[in-house]
């Protein structure tokens, strides 16, 4: 699960060093912003997938759904490869992503019928530890299968992985019974989606990870203008980008063992009380030096609450998943849809106001994550009462 979580990655960062090659293939300038649409079309393909996959996997089972993911995802892959034009390579790209999007969301689904509570909870801290590694590793596993041909070269690598894990995939039991499965049918769905989200925990919950991706998606934006035009350090900006991925990967994997120690709702607790002490010290020294504190405290305030925010992502969405095992890969998609597109609508608030100093980074971060806090409590309080009752 923790390698199918990764295609997503892989299939970005393995190609980022061969965008130069392909704009000289493909006859663009240098300077052209048609190279970028190489990742959009791919999110969008995701983003699509979002809404289909998770009730498909409800009503044909997991292992065909993931496989079926899986095989779009290789065979888009090697055709966007193989694509002669920038039209066909963005199309591929699209369908890429779309295949992308399966064994992201039944990976979910997948867990969630095998584990509940702070088992799942350190299950998704596992894979989402590993997805974090791989962005650090496939932008150089990119760059050395370069030297041996062309752009095509980096292009495949996210297909080849994606045919190694299909492969891989072969040995996995199927989780969903029949008798368990659920119809496709317009009414049936809708049915399903009213009752998840009007699950208390899994809508708080879901609140919560949309307002932490709004708070994470401006690094992500912006992280190279804040090192770069802000810092003047533009020439080391992927070591100290690759160092926080790092970092965050190591937080998330020993979320796992605080999990496992506490328990996951008193582990979520901690977490967010350290992210908003830390968060109010950054904002307060960010203000006291105008907007721009000494890079290293930059670097280590912003390191330290982008991978606390991190740590809480599995706790957040395997307690989203808990009550909601009934119709798993609905309530995945549905998570899904309303934390990424959430997120993706609020975090331009934050990311079109970083100019000359990282201010509206830092004061971002704190107001989304003080929202998360109380979506969090306001979920896990409706959980309270019904084990009370």
């Amino acid at each position: 699960m923790a390698a199918a979580s990764a295609t997503v990655a892989i299939s970005i960062d393995s190609m980022l060093p061969a965008f130069g090659e392909v704009r000289e293939y493909l006859g663009l300038s240098p300077d052209s912003s048609s190279a970028a649409l190489i990742v959009t079309t791919f999110i969008a393909g995701v983003g699509v997938g979002q809404f289909v996959y998770g009730p498909l996997a409800d009503r044909f089972g997991r292992k065909p759904v993931f496989a079926g993911g899986l095989v779009l995802y290789v065979a888009a892959g090697f055709a966007t490869t193989f694509a002669p034009t920038l039209g066909w390579l963005l199309a591929g790209r699209f369908l890429w992503g779309l295949g992308a999007a399966g064994p992201r969301i039944v990976a979910q689904a997948l867990l969630r019928d095998r584990f509940r509570g702070d088992v799942l909870a350190r299950a998704m801290a596992i894979i989402l530890t590993v997805f974090l590694i791989v962005p650090t590793l496939a932008p150089i596993i990119g760059q050395a299968v370069l030297r041996f041909g062309s752009w095509r070269y980096a292009f495949a690598v996210g297909p080849i992985f994606g045919l190694i894990v299909l492969l891989w995939s072969t040995r996995l039991k199927e989780t969903l019974e029949r008798r368990a499965r659920r119809p496709i049918d317009l009414p049936s769905l809708m049915k399903t989606v009213v009752a998840i989200v009007r699950t208390r925990r899994t809508i708080g919950s879901a609140i919560a990870l949309m307002l932490m991706s709004a708070a994470f998606l401006p690094y992500l934006g912006s992280s190279e203008r804040m090192y770069g035009e802000i810092y003047g350090r533009a020439d080391t900006f992927f070591l100290w980008f690759a160092s926080s991925a790092i970092v965050m990967a190591g937080f998330t994997l020993m979320s796992a063992r605080f999990v496992r120690r506490f328990g996951v709702r008193s582990a979520t607790k901690a977490l967010f009380a350290t992210l908003l002490i830390t968060a109010a010290v950054n904002v307060a020294v960010t203000v006291a030096s105008d907007g721009v504190p000494a890079f290293a405290f930059f670097v280590v305030a912003t390191t330290l609450v982008i991978s606390l925010e991190t740590a809480l992502t599995p706790m957040l969405t395997s307690a989203a998943l808990d009550e909601v095992g009934y119709a798993a890969g609905t309530a995945a998609s549905t998570i899904g849809i309303i934390s990424l597109l959430g997120g993706a609508m609020l975090s331009p608030l934050v990311d079109t106001a970083i100019r000359t100093t990282v201010t509206p980074f830092a004061v971002g971060f704190l107001v989304f994550s003080i929202v998360a806090a109380f979506a969090t409590a306001w979920a896990n309080g409706g959980q309270a009462r019904a084990t009370a009752s």
